[in-house]
């Protein structure tokens, strides 16, 4: 397979933090739980829900000062400094860009036993809701077979709902992925939680003053999308 694009630019980095959260494997669908406590600071809340026989699901909540929602979309797409908040990505792929507010992103990431190489295909959208609020919706997609020796993880589901206000930009971040194989359901599910925790620290503190705001968008909004 060899796919066309930018190797490492402007890809879109929402859809990395779901894989350093290494989200657990399942199948089949459940009805909704209620959302479990599992960290909390002055920056971000984490929670989650384990239905039994489906993918591990994870929330972060928070509102971060002097912040913009452009801000922290144009960090998510900046390549050049994703390994300071996202371990084990090898390589990233642009594979085309379906409109201004959309990429199509191949990424591969090399991870530690007993999961090792794994890559995905996803589709990314930035829908602008209001004066004040976006939101960045991923997807996991099937147009590209997975190279040998390397497992595909689908599917993926990622949304970012940003909204601005008070000098601030409030973060609704969920997740839900199954990352295939076998490896130990309660070890994925220990360090999703704990890498979810650490990439949100991470992303925070690399996150540019308000001076950085009169900045483009790395990824234009708009009020379309593909996908749900």
């Amino acid at each position: 397979m060899n796919p066309t694009g930018n190797t490492l630019r402007l890809a879109c980095h929402g859809m990395l933090l779901w894989l350093v959260c290494f989200a657990a494997s399942g199948h089949s669908a459940q009805r909704q739980a209620h959302w479990q406590p599992w960290y909390h600071s002055s920056l971000f809340s984490i929670n989650y829900q384990k239905p039994p026989d489906h993918p591990l699901r994870i929330r972060v909540t928070g509102k971060w000062s002097g912040v913009s929602a452009k801000s922290v979309i144009n960090l998510l797409h900046d390549t050049t400094r994703v390994s300071e908040w996202v371990k084990y990505v090898s390589a990233v792929t642009i594979l085309s860009r379906p409109a201004p507010n959309q990429t199509l992103v191949l990424t591969h990431f090399d991870l530690p036993w007993p999961l090792r190489k794994r890559d995905m295909v996803t589709h990314a959208c930035l829908l602008q809701k209001s004066s004040a609020s976006y939101v960045l919706k991923i997807r996991s997609v099937d147009e590209y077979p997975p190279e040998p020796g390397v497992t595909r993880i689908e599917p993926v589901i990622v949304q970012w709902v940003l909204t601005e206000r008070d000098n601030a930009v409030a973060i609704d971040y969920q997740i839900s992925a199954d990352i295939q194989g076998d490896a130990p359901q309660w070890f994925v599910d220990k360090v999703a939680l704990r890498n979810t925790r650490m990439s949100f620290n991470a992303l925070h503190a690399l996150l540019p003053g308000p001076i950085h705001n009169a900045e483009s968008w790395a990824i234009t909004p708009a009020n379309t999308c593909p996908f749900e």
